[in-house]
């Protein structure tokens, strides 16, 4: 149940509506509503959330929002994919910041007036990471579906020629495949690196990768808190307040004449002592900054 559906600034009337900043949510779930409440701390404009319901439909109590008119917005905030897929159908000719969407530029559209933070973490900054903290990590295996994730990996293999690390692809074409990666012997890897993929990322599958994993004494390298709890060495955590600030400051942009722009998302490294521990994993002695032990 939806409890809040428009979120006005003090002092809103209809007849400001051509200011408002409009925040279409995807759903309400916890990590878009911890973006969406960065945004709104830190907004300078009066602003409206809108949400979308399960047959996709926008909703608004007020009544003139609820055909999301594009004169009745400074700017648009997509959060999400529903909601900027929302706005790619009907070919949104205003501003559009997007936020909580892993590689939007599947969504951009011709005449498109389009920026904001993706969910997508620069295979450059993961890997140098993994270099840095775990030194002695030679071989890495990413875990992926190749119909969906094979550019990533080309791509971060590519980056990662200069360094004395080897990506080696732990291929998967469904999820029935993945149990016979751990076969014995099991995958010749030092680690393993979970990507966002849709074939692999459910939480039943994390924990038995996981846990197959510590089997073996391999240790797995996960993207947001889940993957920490469930025994993962290092987690690459999102921080998703900030990236509602940043969106916040290209709101402020905008408004004053400044350009659309794009970034990658703020993140912490977080490492998971106990799992550490355990399997004797040797770490640098002098961690990258943004390194937190737990």
């Amino acid at each position: 149940m939806l409890v809040t559906w428009f979120s006005p600034a003090p002092g809103f009337s209809a007849e400001q509506t051509p200011g408002v900043v409009g925040i279409l949510i995807s759903r309400e779930i916890l990590p878009y509503m911890r973006m969406v409440q960065g945004l709104e701390k830190n907004l300078k404009q009066t602003s409206a959330r809108i949400y979308l319901d399960k047959a996709g439909k926008p909703y608004s109590q007020e009544n003139r929002l609820q055909e999301l008119q594009p004169s009745d917005f400074r700017v648009m905030v997509a959060v999400g994919p529903q909601a900027l897929s929302y706005l790619r159908d009907r070919r949104w000719p205003g501003n559009v910041l997007y936020a909580m969407v892993l590689n939007p530029a599947r969504f951009f559209w011709k005449s498109a007036s389009l920026g904001g933070i993706s969910l997508d973490l620069s295979p450059w900054k993961q890997l140098l990471t993994v270099n840095r903290v775990f030194p002695q990590i030679k071989q890495l295996g990413v875990l992926y579906n190749p119909e969906k994730n094979q550019t990533w990996f080309n791509r971060a293999k590519t980056v990662m020629t200069f360094k004395n690390l080897a990506l080696v692809p732990l291929q998967v074409n469904r999820r029935a495949d993945i149990p016979a990666l751990f076969n014995p012997p099991g995958p010749e890897v030092d680690a393993i690196l979970f990507i966002p993929d849709q074939t692999v990322i459910s939480r039943s599958m994390i924990t038995y990768v996981i846990k197959e994993s510590l089997r073996l004494g391999i240790p797995t390298f996960g993207f947001n808190r889940f993957f920490h709890e469930s025994g993962a060495a290092l987690s690459f955590i999102i921080d998703y307040e900030a990236i509602g600030r940043q969106v916040a400051e290209m709101v402020k942009t905008i408004t004053h004449g400044g350009s659309l722009a794009t970034a990658e998302p703020p993140f912490t490294v977080l490492l998971n002592q106990k799992v550490i521990n355990s399997l004797k994993i040797p770490v640098a002695r002098t961690l990258p900054e943004g390194v937190i032990v737990e």
